[in-house]
């Protein structure tokens, strides 16, 4: 029998030094609802795949969950975890209900017996929460509506694409450029926020708060250990910040979908050697070669898309039109 990885306390490749958090609990407990109305295909691993999971959370959905694994295992890696995809046809030989769901083979997906099924995370994310009662995540007013959309996009688009460039360029120059314009990318978001909160948009939370928030979990936990990543609290800027991640990491239903840190940092190790071959980490490469060849500066948008398009070997779909979705 092929080695599997670890997903739980207790299993062979699970390292006895991880503390199982409130997702490995979350996980368990949806996986067990066969009879939940929907069922979501996500990834403990994935930010992606954890802004549907928080919503359906945040919104009080019942679903069953299926963990979707893309990546091959390596008994010699953390848990056995690597970042080297699997072929799209070993992953319809392997999980055939998923592929029938997500047709690219990626993370997240929400499937509804009767009417189909919905990936791309953010577009996931809109689905939820026009499908489903409970707290609204956009607001009815459609110029507040829009200005939720464009800063969801400005999570993936400017956030995560200097983050991500940050974690893996092996160039420290380089590296070290990629930190500057990511705090630059927080500078701008955080004078975009309600100014007392303390969420995006005030007292509420909305689209921009899923968005952001399982990423701003990998700022600090990846980020701290790779890269020795922290913030200047010292700004305003990151004190903004800082005041609304109190408050997001305290909601009981993204605590919901918080797994064990040291598996989670673990689950990064071949990102931050630069040794992935997932679609995330070759065009994030072809991405930055693009921008070197011009000698430096903003790569250009299609680059971009193609760079963060492979954020979906990570466990998420992101469209080449970027609004707002990895």
């Amino acid at each position: 029998m092929a080695p599997q990885a670890a997903q739980k306390a207790g299993d062979p490749l699970w390292d006895p030094s991880w503390v199982e958090g409130g997702g490995e609990a979350t996980i368990r407990e949806r996986t067990a609802d066969a009879a939940a109305p929907v069922t979501f295909y996500g990834g403990w691993y994935c930010p992606f795949a954890q802004r549907a999971w928080y919503a359906l959370e945040e919104k009080n959905v019942p679903y069953h969950y299926v963990e979707v694994n893309p990546y091959e295992v390596d008994p010699s890696c953390p848990g056995g975890y690597t970042k080297q995809a699997l072929p799209l046809a070993e992953k319809a030989r392997l999980m055939p209900e998923f592929i029938a769901a997500s047709p690219r083979g990626l993370v997240p997906a929400l499937e509804v017996p009767g009417a189909g099924a919905v990936w791309e995370s953010l577009h996931v994310v809109r689905f939820i929460d026009e499908q489903f009662d409970g707290p609204p995540l956009l607001p009815a007013d459609p110029m507040r509506r829009a200005h939720v959309g464009i800063w969801a996009d400005h999570t993936t688009d400017r956030m995560v694409k200097t983050f991500y460039t940050m974690l893996t360029v092996p160039d420290e120059e380089k590296r070290e450029s990629a930190r500057k314009d990511f705090f630059e990318e927080c500078r701008r978001f955080a004078r975009a926020m309600h100014p007392a909160g303390p969420y995006f948009l005030g007292e509420q939370v909305c689209m921009v708060d899923i968005a952001l928030a399982p990423f701003y979990q990998r700022f600090l936990w990846v980020g701290g250990h790779y890269r020795d990543l922290v913030f200047p609290t010292q700004e305003p800027e990151f004190q903004r910040l800082e005041r609304w991640w109190d408050a997001i990491s305290k909601r009981p239903a993204f605590k919901r979908t918080i797994v064990s840190q040291g598996r989670l940092i673990s689950s990064y190790r071949q990102y931050a050697r630069n040794e992935g071959n997932s679609e995330f980490a070759r065009n994030l490469r072809a991405s930055l070669g693009a921008t070197s060849k011009r000698g430096g500066g903003v790569s250009s948008r299609a680059a971009l898309v193609a760079a963060v398009a492979g954020g979906v070997a990570l466990g998420s779909v992101l469209t080449m039109t970027l609004r707002g979705r990895l």
